[in-house]
């Protein structure tokens, strides 16, 4: 156990995989008390596993349109900061703040709303083992933007969106009263393809103690996590529509309060369906339950079946987009093709690494640029022999990467010598993300900062791995394997700035 602990803790992946656990994927399981940053790392991570490309976002506003058929320049221009730049913005979908979720409102007085009949469904607790699930894979060129209001209010009423004034509609509030989802703050995403064609679209609920998540797809049921519960094959028959049920009960977030989850799939029309809830504010014996908790949750989600299935689920409004963001997608089988790309050329290593050039035997070249109007711009080479490999991976002038910048006057913010195997044990909290991977600045950089970096490799030699950000925002990232402190410096300092 103890030789396992010490190779996992010695375990990296390339910056091009983290960069899409950061960036891309399914949405996550709503979770108490959450805020959306949180929520949308988890669902970044969960579904990045199995990703070729990007999934890039653009904001509510301002969205830029141009034709994707007409590939953009390798690099954006951006003018340079006569003070040290701001932090890279992350690598992540803009979301909705705060201030900007709709909340449901439903009539004031139900007494004239007749309860709706609530369907029979079977929610079975999940087999317990996992199953992996590579289910869901981007195009180069997907993006996503935030639900509206409307938008929403399109998906339960159709084309013609809210009910307003005198509309039979309007007695019914925001949305139909039947979802029960009254007080609830919702936020949305939808995710288009390269040429602007709806792929899916989620949309988180939260009130209190209760959350929900609806994934929807179009033409199949929506993508699974890449890990995952095997539900088994049980179904329950409502209107004609299998159903597929299940719940669980357990303590999601660790916070020492029993959770209820339960979910659903089915299929409504030509609408995938996956609606997850925890917790309701309903208590109810619905299936026989004593457990009125467990109850509650189970006839909410039933609510909501009956309602899609019953009131159909509208995705017209949303099928097409117009505005596509510009995107490039390259490859490169040679350092000297990705090196044509001027902008990147710069910060690109001048020669192949010492041992892993195309002379070296099983040595191995791949290099990729990845470009979207507004969101990133990258370029990544990697050689490889064996279980080594040496990165370099551009993100230009802050188009891409966050990164933690760490102090070089501060040797325990990302010293490695200073700890010891396994770092969960001898590294502290607050600097666990520049220990991990810090960032320097460019003015800082030294040969002592990279020797400073190197540990050993399971597989023999010294591992090195550290970013570098440049002052126009440039970030530079670097993985390093079966190379002296030395060699990465002559890397890095060619690359600087001239004094």
């Amino acid at each position: 156990m103890k030789n396992y602990v010490l190779y996992m803790n010695r375990q990296q992946i390339p910056p091009e995989l983290h960069d899409k656990l950061l960036a891309l994927g399914a949405a996550p399981r709503a979770a108490r008390r959450e805020r959306p940053w949180v929520r949308w790392g988890a669902l970044a991570a969960c579904c990045a596993l199995v990703l070729g490309a990007g999934m890039w976002g653009l904001s509510s506003g301002g969205r830029p349109g141009s034709n994707p058929g007409q590939p953009a320049p390798g690099a954006v221009s951006r003018p340079e900061e006569a003070q040290r730049p701001e932090l890279p913005a992350p690598d992540a979908q803009p979301l909705q703040p705060l201030e900007d979720k709709f909340v449901v409102h439903s009539p004031a007085e139900g007494g004239m709303l007749a309860f709706p009949g609530i369907p029979g469904i079977d929610y079975r607790d999940p087999a317990g083992h996992l199953m992996l699930d590579c289910a869901r894979a981007y195009d180069p060129g997907a993006f996503s933007v935030p639900l509206e209001k409307e938008d929403i209010q399109s998906i339960f009423w159709g084309p013609e969106g809210g009910p307003e004034g005198e509309h039979p509609k309007a007695e019914q509030g925001d949305l139909p009263w039947m979802l029960f989802w009254d007080g609830y703050a919702l936020t949305g995403t939808a995710w288009y393809s390269g040429q602007g064609q709806l792929t899916e679209l989620v949309i988180w609920g939260e009130k209190d103690l209760a959350s929900f998540q609806l994934e929807l797809r179009v033409g199949g049921l929506p993508f699974t996590c890449c890990i995952l519960l095997d539900r088994g094959e049980e179904t329950s028959d409502v209107f004609g529509v299998p159903v597929t049920g299940w719940r669980q009960v357990y303590d999601r977030d660790g916070d020492g309060i029993t959770d209820y989850v339960c979910s659903s799939e089915f299929m409504a029309g030509e609408v995938g369906v996956r609606f997850e809830n925890r917790n309701s504010p309903m208590r109810s014996e619905y299936g026989g339950n004593t457990d009125l908790e467990l109850g509650g949750a189970e006839q909410f989600n039933a609510l909501f079946v009956r309602q899609a299935l019953t009131g159909g689920l509208h995705l017209d409004r949303l099928a097409e987009r117009e505005e596509v963001p510009a995107w490039r997608e390259e490859r490169f089988d040679t350092l000297e093709q990705a090196r044509a790309e001027e902008a990147f050329a710069p910060y690109l290593p001048a020669a192949e690494p010492e041992g892993y050039g195309s002379g070296s035997g099983s040595a191995e070249f791949h290099g990729s640029l990845s470009y979207q109007e507004g969101v990133r711009n990258r370029l990544f080479v990697r050689w490889s022999r064996g279980y080594d490999s040496v990165e370099v991976c551009v993100y230009l002038q802050g188009l891409g990467k966050n990164c933690a910048l760490a102090d070089p006057a501060r040797p325990e913010t990302y010293d490695l010598r200073l700890y010891s195997i396994p770092w969960c044990d001898s590294v502290p909290e607050e600097y666990r993300e520049t220990v991990d991977c810090p960032a320097f600045r460019a003015e800082d950089m030294s040969p002592e900062l990279v020797e400073a970096r190197g540990q050993e490799k399971d597989t023999g030699g010294l591992s090195f791995r550290f970013d570098v950000l440049h002052p126009d925002g440039t970030l530079v990232s670097y993985r390093c394997d079966r190379m002296t402190a030395g060699q990465v410096w002559a890397m890095v300092e060619e690359t600087l700035p001239k004094a």
